[in-house]
């Protein structure tokens, strides 16, 4: 049969007509974003969604104090003879706590629950050094000269500097970004060779949206086969 649709930029919703090809009516609700998995944020990343389908008039419940959902996206109805696929947008406050943080939204239609899940870490977005240990730490041998950091921020106030005093040993390239645009970042920095048999450490850390993320660049100790 033809298909009745209406269309609101506001909520990004569609209504369908709810028919089969023999035009029997058929009634379901179902959860299309996040799948089964859930959504994972990292603690810059403040907007998230979720989209749905149903026949049902439908609710949502359980949503925690660091998410946001504008009250008349809280619940809706749906005519006789429809099904309704919708898009809810989320706003989420940073991370800023030590530990990450997971919710369980219900979305409530014909008297069941569906839950799909949404957890935010507490650290920001960085690709190298990978996360291990619970440590960002990148390893460089004793005469390396050069290696670089990548990550990606979600806001477009981040910053990047030395923890503490500056090393003498290792610096930022001259033209290495230390702020700006939201996105992917490549940083280069460069090192001085290690003479001595002690490893030595800098810290980076990087900020966006207030929350911060320490990354660690060890410089391994010249072993003395090598001197």
């Amino acid at each position: 049969m033809k298909k009745s649709v209406w269309f609101s930029a506001a909520f990004g919703l569609m209504l369908f007509a709810a028919c089969d090809n023999k035009e029997n009516s058929y009634e379901f609700a179902q959860i299309l974003y996040p799948d089964g998995y859930g959504s994972v944020l990292y603690a810059d990343e403040t907007t998230d969604s979720l989209r749905f389908a149903t026949t049902y008039d439908w609710t949502l419940s359980n949503v925690p104090g660091w998410m946001h959902i504008h009250p008349d996206s809280l619940a809706g109805t749906v005519p006789d003879g429809y099904f309704l696929v919708n898009r809810i947008f989320i706003t989420v406050d940073p991370n800023d706590t030590d530990t990450l943080r997971t919710a369980n939204i219900y979305f409530n239609a014909d008297g069941k629950s569906l839950i799909t899940s949404y957890t935010q870490v507490h650290y920001l977005e960085v690709k190298r050094p990978e996360r291990r240990n619970y440590l960002f730490e990148l390893q460089d041998t004793a005469r390396q000269v050069r290696d670089s950091l990548v990550f990606v921020t979600h806001s477009h106030d981040w910053s990047l500097a030395f923890q503490g005093e500056t090393p003498s040993w290792i610096a930022l390239e001259e033209d290495a970004p230390t702020s700006g645009r939201a996105g992917e970042h490549t940083v280069a920095y460069t090192l001085e060779p290690n003479l001595s048999e002690s490893e030595r450490v800098a810290v980076f850390r990087l900020t966006s949206r207030g929350v911060s993320t320490d990354i660690r660049v060890k410089q391994l100790g010249l072993k003395k086969q090598d001197e």
